[in-house]
């Protein structure tokens, strides 16, 4: 008479089952930003570069600021008026 052992069949399909959900989780991403991309205007593309570079430069330190020439109260005036 042979045993069989349900536990490893389970833990099988709930791996397989999670694999499933990233790799839907995954596409759906993908697909969303493909669907962002090609409605983007470049004025959302221009926001999305200068938030990202005041973000960064708030990132940085007082002294890393400084060593750039920049206050931490002019990131913004800084940001935006470079031609960008």
């Amino acid at each position: 008479m042979a045993f069989f052992d349900t536990s490893f069949a389970a833990s099988r399909t709930t791996i397989l089952q999670r694999l499933s959900q990233r790799l839907a989780q995954r596409l759906a991403q993908r697909l969303a930003q493909r669907l962002t991309r090609l409605f983007e205007t470049p004025f959302d593309r221009r926001y999305s570069q200068r938030t990202a570079r005041v973000e960064a430069l708030r990132a940085l330190t007082d002294a890393e600021l400084a060593a750039r020439g920049i206050a931490r109260e002019d990131i913004l005036f800084h940001v935006f008026s470079c031609k960008a």
